[in-house]
């Protein structure tokens, strides 16, 4: 069977760009020109000065800023429903309080209508079963709706099949997850997230308006350019992102949540792996979003390196066992409850990013001792202050963080006082790049 690695959707673009490097958030921060405020119910790209565009040609230019949205989940009728298999090696961890089977999500909506856009059908289906031809990046989130009960007894019947201490209890109510989606050609997580979390927490009692005041405004917003600042007018606030001056430099999202989960001498040693011949690294969390900004994270690290293997941040559960067997190099993000499906091979760094943890038999050995010495010292001092690692940080554990919605990116308040998930003071990106680009520079 021909590699994984040879299909075009497992390789990440190069990320070499020594003449304009992309910029730190606290440099974004400081360049955002404040464009004129709008009404809630508009958005506003502020465009930017002709003379600064240097815009390559490219043949796919995306028309829109999102490319798709989706719903996933178990269809209307439980009839319907088709029980997932068995993986073929390990078995699946399952939350806690929830029942032991689980069934094939389908795509329950879409817009485009995937009868109206073959290309929206193939983009969609690809997305859901990762083996699309080109890259779209992906925003999801997990809601639950509580089961009707035509739903209801579908679960009891299962429950009283395959559980020997089911108690029958009328009045239990059952909760099925689903899964909200937004696809995009441009890797913005922190300003399609904090979107798709801001419109749910409003509309969430009004789907039908749910989709189509926020689905539509959305995928209707027109494609920014390069050097674009896109803002998205909410309530109280706009959420914004300045687009850089380079398509590799797109950075809309915060690097310190990785100094959080690991210690310095651990993130060396992923950064070492990273730059290393075979470069298998492993990701493990019970929190996919937390993947996703690891992964991120060392791929940006690396910028000068080029990180060019496989690149999947977060893995489906089906396809672990065979990716982690590949030759390399790869960075995979696997959730903690498929750790059991896959026996990590001994050159691979499995980074538990929960418990500040790396296993390896085979340690990468680029940097000699000393050089590895002073990497970890350099860092540290890099930082303002001694940081503790305490596992992922609270609004990547949960979207909804106290039951109200904290922006994770970068907003410009309009009226009264936002909360929003700020840069700890201990954090000093451009030092820290510093530090990265010498060593990669070195090498």
């Amino acid at each position: 069977m021909p590699s994984l690695r040879d299909h075009s959707s497992f390789i990440r673009p190069s990320t070499r760009d020594r003449g304009d490097r992309p910029s730190t958030r606290e440099h974004v921060d400081s360049a955002l020109a404040i464009p004129s405020r709008t009404s809630s119910l508009h958005s506003r790209i502020t465009q930017p000065i002709p003379t600064t565009l240097q815009i390559k040609p490219n043949q796919r230019t995306p028309k829109t800023l999102t490319h798709a949205y989706m719903v996933c989940g178990v269809g209307r009728e439980p009839s319907q429903w088709v029980r997932a298999p068995p993986p073929p090696h390990g078995k699946i961890g399952h939350m806690k309080g929830a029942v032991g089977q689980f069934w094939l999500p389908e795509i329950l909506g879409s817009s485009p209508r995937l009868e109206q856009d073959n290309e929206i059908a193939r983009a969609l289906y690809a997305a859901m079963r990762q083996d699309s031809s080109h890259t779209l990046y992906g925003i999801a989130l997990r809601v639950w709706s509580r089961a009707d009960e035509k739903r209801a007894e579908t679960i009891r019947d299962l429950r009283r099949r395959t559980e020997t201490e089911f108690y029958d209890s009328s009045d239990e109510t059952y909760w099925i997850p689903y899964c909200l989606s937004f696809l995009s050609r441009y890797p913005l997580y922190d300003l399609l997230g904090d979107y798709l979390r801001g419109m749910w927490i409003h509309w969430n009692k009004a789907t039908n308006l749910f989709h189509a005041e926020e689905v539509s405004r959305i995928l209707s917003f027109p494609a920014p350019r390069l050097n674009d600042l896109v803002r998205i007018d909410m309530k109280d606030y706009a959420l914004c992102y300045q687009f850089p001056s380079s398509p590799t430099g797109f950075q809309n999202f915060a690097m310190w949540p990785l100094f959080t989960c690991l210690s310095i001498p651990n993130i060396v040693g992923v950064i070492e792996a990273a730059v290393s011949a075979t470069r298998r690294i492993i990701f493990v969390s019970h929190y996919p979003a937390m993947l996703t900004v690891a992964s991120e994270t060392i791929r940006t690290c690396v910028r000068v390196y080029e990180w060019s293997g496989l690149y999947v941040p977060v893995v489906h559960a089906r396809h672990a066992t065979e990716l982690v067997q590949e030759p390399g190099p790869y960075m995979l993000g696997i959730t903690a409850e498929c750790r059991t499906l896959f026996t990590a091979p001994s050159d691979a760094l499995v980074i538990d990013l929960d418990r500040n943890f790396v296993l390896t038999s085979s340690p990468p050995t680029v940097l000699s001792p000393g050089q590895r010495a002073k990497m970890i010292t350099r860092l540290t001092n890099a930082l303002n202050g001694d940081v503790t690692p305490s596992g992922p940080p609270s609004h990547l554990r949960s979207a909804y963080g106290g039951g109200k919605l904290i922006p994770a990116g970068q907003i410009i308040v309009m009226r009264g006082e936002v909360e929003s998930v700020e840069n700890p003071l201990w954090w000093n990106q451009d030092s820290v790049m510093s530090v990265m680009d010498h060593v990669c520079e070195k090498l």
